[in-house]
């Protein structure tokens, strides 16, 4: 049994920032959690800023790992077993993926490029303590290779590299209700990845639901078909148990619940559609999006233990 729970800092005037709500990390071990999976968010309309990159070259990508690496290990000073995140990204921002979808695909957001990446891992690798376990790769977007936004080379270089050090290599993609899974490249990428958490995306849906900025009507979602949606989530998960061999969950939560209770419900349901999957009970890895703020993770579980 192995419980990662994604754990948010913040980009913050060339720097990094913890938030308050996020911390102790120690915390997240009484809650259960046995990883950290150490990543940025930019935050709403990018209101904490890009993460720190001073080039697209090997040393570039050196250099901004090991300062992101002795930020964590001095400032944070992580109270589990870690994993560091690959930013894949130049930048953050929903207009670059507005834009390529409007272009057709062709249009394609910025990446840092292989050399960058390489000297990234580096930089984490050398300059971390005997707590860091391994690297995340912050790319949810599914068809991220068949796209073309990055090439299934560059991932199979990484990989090697990470794994032949003995280090786990993390993907959590998105795998919402209104595409074709099987068109994803989750199945084709899984390969090179020590686990594949996927997203199906379940609470989100509800919390657009519940807060009325669903996008199109609710009709189109199989999610919101029924009363509660579970058969639709299980039906995810069996489709990843079939798939993905090293294929796992992630269940999300966040602050939402504090305004719309019912979203309690809907991220208890996680635990029902484990039981009612082919698995049949909970499985025996799970990622976890719990929002930047630790009370959100510590209410889902007063409301259901086995969350």
């Amino acid at each position: 049994m192995a419980k990662y729970a994604l754990w948010y800092f913040k980009p913050f005037g060339g720097n990094y920032a913890v938030f308050d709500t996020n911390t102790p990390t120690s915390e997240l071990g009484n809650l259960g959690f046995d990883y950290i999976i150490a990543l940025h968010t930019c935050g709403k309309d990018g209101q904490f800023g890009q993460m720190p990159m001073s080039g697209y070259t090997y040393e570039a990508g050196y250099n901004d790992g090991k300062k992101l690496a002795q930020w964590i290990e001095r400032e944070v000073s992580p109270g589990l077993p870690y994993l560091v995140e690959i930013p894949v990204l130049v930048k953050d921002g929903k207009e670059q993926w507005k834009e390529f979808e409007d272009s057709h695909h062709t249009v394609k957001p910025a990446v840092r490029g292989l050399d960058y990446w390489k000297g990234w891992v580096d930089g984490v690798y050398m300059n971390t303590g005997r707590l860091e376990r391994g690297f995340y790769w912050n790319l949810e977007y599914p068809w991220q290779v068949v796209k073309g936004v990055v090439s299934e080379s560059a991932i199979r270089e990484l990989s090697d590299k990470i794994l032949g050090w003995g280090q786990q290599f993390i993907w959590i993609p998105n795998v919402n209700d209104t595409i074709n899974r099987d068109n994803t490249d989750i199945k084709s990428l899984a390969r090179y990845f020590t686990y594949v958490f996927v997203q199906p995306h379940y609470y989100q849906r509800w919390r657009e639901y519940y807060t009325g900025t669903l996008n199109g009507s609710p009709s189109e979602y199989p999610y919101l078909d029924s009363e509660t949606g579970v058969s639709a989530l299980v039906e995810v998960l069996n489709w990843v148990r079939k798939n993905v061999p090293n294929g796992y969950l992630e269940l999300e939560v966040d602050g939402s619940i504090n305004q719309y209770p019912e979203l309690l419900h809907k991220a208890c349901d996680y635990v029902s559609a484990q039981r009612r999957s082919e698995v049949g009970g909970l499985w025996p890895k799970r990622a976890y999006y719990y929002g930047v703020d630790l009370n959100n993770a510590r209410e889902v579980k007063r409301h259901c233990p086995d969350w």
